[in-house]
């Protein structure tokens, strides 16, 4: 198992009506680099990278990509009770697309769910006063450590 980054970031609260990523992103690219995908377009996502859900025609639980397709992906899901669940099959296609994928939750989420998986950071995020604390999970394939 290679090494596990571990980090806290204190973002600045989202002035926008949806939460969004605030700054998540921009420090996502600066520690980790820059995603080929985002899964969900959430505020503060540049107009520039390429995403996908439902608003442009994907669905998370059936994407027409290659298994490892991408270098690197995001995804910022939907919280409970938003959804019911923790999106574990989304979640599962979404790991077989992608090398290396980011998760932003409030939930940890295992490496048991991905297969070939190794944690490689974990980053508590806060976004103002009274605000849950939120989880930057980065998973890895395996063989790519």
């Amino acid at each position: 198992m290679g090494k596990v980054i571990f980090d806290f970031w204190a973002c600045q609260r989202p002035l926008t009506h949806k939460w969004g990523s605030g700054q998540v992103y921009d420090r996502i690219c600066k520690k980790f680099g820059k995603p080929d995908i985002v899964f969900g377009k959430t505020d503060n996502i540049p107009n520039n990278v390429f995403y996908v859900d439902k608003s442009n025609g994907y669905d998370w639980i059936n994407l027409p990509f290659k298994d490892n397709q991408f270098e690197f992906g995001y995804w910022d899901p939907p919280y409970p009770p938003a959804v019911k669940g923790l999106m574990k099959k989304e979640a599962q296609e979404i790991w077989r697309c992608c090398k290396k994928l980011a998760i932003l939750h409030t939930y940890v989420y295992p490496t048991s769910w991905f297969k070939n998986a190794e944690r490689a950071g974990m980053v508590a995020i806060t976004m103002g006063p009274l605000k849950r604390i939120r989880i930057l999970q980065i998973f890895k394939k395996s063989e790519d450590i």
